[in-house]
């Protein structure tokens, strides 16, 4: 509620804004879609559906509107709405822009954070050829958000075009129903396009906090009896001396670094579509181990249709350098705990991407994809279906 109504307020200031702003244009996005599983031999984590049709998961609206306030500066908010929010309409972005020059862009407020090439655009199902875009790189979190600043400067390199990106900021949200923030955001991006290649890399480091001490201490104690928590340290029962064992700062992840780098290649040419991104990122010092993620996807337009063949994968590299205890007891937890948090959401997936320009601003998508666990050696076959558009 409290969100609608600061969007709906966002909203209403701009709509006001008409006696200062010489323009305000009005856009907007919008996707029905409907999946399902059609075994559930396994239930993926970050594709969000199960063995029964769901048209609401991925399904969204969206309203930009752009004020240009004078010809220097302008004021773009998008208001969205999801699915998987039951619909609750949320300031997407709301942003002030100053052109420094016709090449530079100083932006402030709220707007994507471009971990990766199409971070920009990647609620926009219209923009891609994919039914929805690879999850192994795209997993639609709350934190591709940032509140802060941006620069963008675009310049000509030789015949090609290249497109320089930074921002600085930070992000309080939750994810997975866990208070998680990121603190001193520093992101930095930049694109080259010729003719018909283009290549993408970017780098971005922050503060990371997940709100999970007190989940992580009860753990403990509860899978040990006799063990506890205090301060952060680990004491063995008392019937044992009650040693301090283990320091939980190695579990936590509380405002430690992380690093994010990502790359990208896009070809589009005599009809071939190829497309591949790989990433990799951590946190230092928690149970967050690295994590290797990548799509490489081949299409082919003909005419109004586009086929994609797109395989992905998600995988963790363990050490588990974090178990690090002289208790062999509190070691096996550490090592079950990270199992437990991260291994199961590692898979592969292979799949066919559908899409059909119906008319001017309305595509239709299918897709049919294979996900395989890594751990299990179960997989699932996931059916999306649905209407991008734009207006």
């Amino acid at each position: 509620m409290k969100k609608t109504l600061i969007a709906s307020g966002l909203l209403s200031a701009i709509l006001a804004s008409n006696v200062y702003a010489t323009d305000i244009n009005f856009s907007g996005y919008g996707s029905i879609r409907g999946g399902l599983l059609v075994n559930d031999d396994i239930t993926p984590g970050y594709f969000g559906y199960d063995d029964k049709v769901d048209f609401k998961n991925e399904s969204l609206f969206a309203l930009q509107a752009k004020a240009n306030l004078n010809d220097a500066w302008n004021a773009t908010i998008v208001l969205q709405a999801r699915g998987e929010d039951d619909f609750n309409l949320e300031a997407r972005w709301a942003y002030l822009s100053y052109e420094l020059s016709p090449e530079t862009t100083l932006s402030f407020g709220r707007f994507a954070l471009p971990y990766f090439r199409n971070s920009d655009t990647q609620d926009i199902g219209y923009s891609h050829n994919y039914s929805r875009l690879p999850k192994s790189i795209y997993l639609g979190e709350e934190y591709d958000i940032i509140e802060g600043v941006r620069v963008m400067h675009s310049t000509f390199v030789g015949d090609g075009d290249l497109t320089l990106k930074g921002s600085f900021g930070s992000f309080s949200g939750q994810v997975n129903d866990v208070d998680f923030d990121l603190d001193n955001i520093i992101q930095a991006s930049a694109e080259y396009t010729y003719e018909w290649f283009s290549i993408f890399a970017g780098i971005l480091s922050a503060e990371a906090s997940f709100d999970t001490k007190a989940s992580l201490n009860a753990g403990l104690e509860a899978t040990l009896p006799g063990y506890t928590v205090t301060d952060g340290m680990v004491f063995t029962p008392s019937a044992l001396g009650a040693t301090a064992v283990y320091n939980m700062e190695d579990l936590y992840a509380d405002e430690d670094s992380t690093l994010y780098w990502t790359t990208g290649i896009t070809i589009d040419h005599n009809n071939w579509l190829i497309n591949a991104e790989y990433a990799a990122y951590d946190i230092d010092d928690s149970f967050i181990e690295e994590t290797q993620v990548m799509y490489f996807s081949v299409g082919y337009r003909f005419d109004k249709a586009v086929v994609s063949f797109v395989h992905q994968d998600f995988d963790y590299s363990f050490d588990y350098e974090q178990a690090n205890s002289i208790d062999p007891y509190v070691n096996a937890f550490v090592k079950g705990t990270t199992d437990r948090l991260l291994k199961d959401n590692s898979y592969d997936a292979q799949g066919i991407h559908l899409r059909y320009d119906a008319d001017q601003g309305v595509s239709y998508k299918f897709e049919y994809t294979r996900i395989n666990n890594d751990l299990s050696n179960k997989s699932a076959d996931l059916v999306t279906f649905g209407v991008d558009f734009v207006y």
